[in-house]
């Protein structure tokens, strides 16, 4: 198996946090390190000290899954503390320009683009040799440009305005301006367009390494960046008051990114099959253990997060995403367990979210994404449970005598209290749980998100290295679908999503197009439950909130927890790191987005 992409470059990915122009630490750069770059083996673990960055950035508790998932419509943190709540109930007190997650993510960007922009700008001074051919060369180019459009994409989707930089800097300096984010948006597109083509198609065809940039993974996030630009010049004075960027309100050239996001992701899923790529044949693949990476089981994948190259977990993380969907099953069933995950209990779903998986008798996406039953992992007393049903306290009595025998059950739908006692109380020697939505709690009583697990682990408490999906071709029939109807051609919208929703209908039970959906069902609020039953937890639905102007009010409607009063017009950006203020001392001051 080749190795490449999974040597960590410690020493060059330290030296680059100290290499970049305006933002970081004072620290000289050595020209001995730049002279290394510049061989074949130093271009080549300079590329790879970058790909390190994904491992912290979705593998870290401190990382994107605390950013992009709770404190939307979606998730909300648990009721007990953890590290991401006080970005997830937008914590009045708490949720300052000091927040860890944020200096991460800001600290892990221009670390790595600063190493991008030499790899770049040097690229022609690389020798080509026995260790690096011309192709080779190109293709890792290529996944430079990549990667430098996918670290300043988030910067421009959580920030705003933010430094731009395509050159590489040696020196250090305490002076910095905040661009305006179009500057960056060029960067981006011009980068994804070349890495469309420098790149290989894709791994399928080419057999590279999982974990690496292809031409497809580039066409996918082009289609998304273009889509969001959509949005940027589509956001009037009149209709989004309160919003920084109703500032570029253009219809025309709304209009005309809508039709590029559509373009490039339509073109992408035509070009899929010779490409290698698919959508898995059943939506349960997706997830299953067996179809990961580096299997190349898993078709549907376009760009990962590896977690699995450092086996020993010397230089950096493994994914802790494994934990943060598990419920409070062992207070009820026994013991933690491999294959019912450790209890982390840190993000639970909204109730919203429960009702977007509707139609659950032909829809397989909810079985496929939450677990209904756990079974006794041993013997022990049981008790009485009481939660209210119809505004009414009721108590069960539970017992389970028999490991392996049935002790919780998640229906998924509400039942009267004889419903549930006709249901278990039968049973010789066995009365088990059930949890109707009424009984959910926010903390132990939910059902957990299954998409993560990882039974492959050694004990139950490990973390994963199972790699954390990035981008699949799942979401760019979404893409597709969001472009379509912003441009009114609500046909094709309702075909992409169709495709979706054919992949998902349960074969045993219903007939072909038996979820189907018309072209007048295909609002906003559709394509957003759409992406709820496709995409739960698939650390996007932040930026998709605030992509389309919503995240304020469908957090106000839609979160069960302390996110929907605490939240504010301010919260649509996140506040420029304090570690970058304070490192500006020259020139102007840094400046702060409006409110923080």
């Amino acid at each position: 198996m080749k190795r490449i992409i999974y040597i960590l470059a410690l020493p060059f990915f330290f030296i680059s946090l100290a290499s970049c122009q305006d933002w970081l630490e004072e620290e000289n750069h050595s020209s001995t390190t730049q002279d290394f770059l510049k061989t074949s083996q130093g271009f080549k673990m300079g590329l790879n000290s970058a790909y390190s960055v994904l491992r912290s950035m979705y593998g870290d508790e401190g990382g994107i899954h605390g950013l992009m998932n709770p404190g939307t419509d979606e998730l909300k943190s648990s009721t007990t503390e953890n590290r991401a709540t006080t970005l997830s109930i937008y914590d009045p007190t708490r949720y300052t320009a000091n927040n860890e997650f944020l200096s991460n993510l800001w600290s892990y960007a221009y670390s790595n683009i600063n190493t991008l922009n030499y790899l770049i700008e040097n690229v022609d001074n690389i020798p080509i040799d026995a260790s690096l051919t011309l192709a080779q060369r190109t293709q890792y180019l290529g996944e430079a440009k990549f990667m430098r459009a996918f670290l300043y994409f988030n910067l421009v989707q959580q920030f705003g305005d933010v430094t731009v930089s395509t050159t590489f800097n040696d020196q250090p300096s305490r002076s910095a301006v905040r661009d305006d984010m179009l500057k960056a948006y060029d960067v981006i597109i011009q980068d994804l367009i070349d890495a469309s083509t420098e790149c290989s198609p894709s791994l399928q065809l080419n057999g590279l390494e999982a974990g690496r940039a292809s031409g497809a993974a580039a066409r996918h996030l082009l289609a998304k960046v273009y889509l969001t630009l959509g949005w940027v010049y589509d956001k009037s004075a009149s209709s989004y008051p309160n919003n920084s960027h109703n500032k570029y309100y253009d219809p025309d050239k709304a209009k005309e990114y809508y039709q590029k996001a559509y373009d490039v992701a339509s073109k992408l899923i035509a070009d899929a099959p010779s490409l290698g790529i698919s959508l898995m044949p059943n939506f349960a693949d997706v997830f299953n253990e067996a179809n990961d990476d580096p299997s190349g089981k898993n078709k549907e994948e376009l760009f990962v997060a590896r977690m699995d190259w450092d086996l020993d977990n010397v230089y950096g993380y493994r994914s802790t995403l494994n934990h943060y969907y598990v419920n409070g099953y062992e207070a009820y069933m026994g013991e933690r367990n491999i294959n019912d995950g450790r209890c982390y209990s840190w993000f639970n779903p909204n109730r919203y979210t429960y009702n977007a998986f509707n139609n659950r008798d032909k829809d397989t996406r909810y079985d496929a994404t939450f677990q209904k039953v756990w079974y006794a992992t041993k013997t022990q007393n049981g008790g009485t449970v009481s939660y209210n049903i119809n505004g009414k306290k009721e108590s069960f009595d539970w017992k389970y005598t028999t490991v392996g025998d049935t002790a919780i059950y998640y229906p998924g739908y509400n039942m009267t209290a004889d419903e549930i006692k006709a249901k278990t109380y039968n049973r010789t020697g066995n009365k088990y749980l059930i949890f109707t939505p009424e009984a959910y709690d926010g903390y132990k009583i939910f059902p957990t998100i299954t998409k993560f697990l990882d039974r492959t682990r050694v004990q139950y408490n490990d973390d994963s290295d199972r790699p954390c999906i990035i981008f699949r071709l799942g979401e760019t029939y979404l893409l597709a679908a969001e472009a379509a109807y912003k441009l009114n051609d609500n046909d094709n919208a309702a075909k992409y999503i169709n495709i979706l929703r054919e992949r998902a209908r349960n074969k045993s039970t219903s007939v072909s197009g038996a979820l189907d959906v018309k072209p007048s069902d295909i609002t906003l609020d559709f394509i957003l439950e759409e992406r709820t039953r496709e995409l739960l937890g698939e650390n996007c639905r932040w930026t998709d909130l605030v992509r389309t102007g919503t995240l304020i009010s469908r957090v106000k409607l839609y979160n069960d927890g302390e996110g929907k009063t605490n939240i504010k017009e301010k919260d649509q950006l996140r506040p420029i790191p304090q570690t970058q203020i304070d490192r500006v001392t020259i020139g102007t001051p840094y400046p702060q987005n409006e409110g923080w």
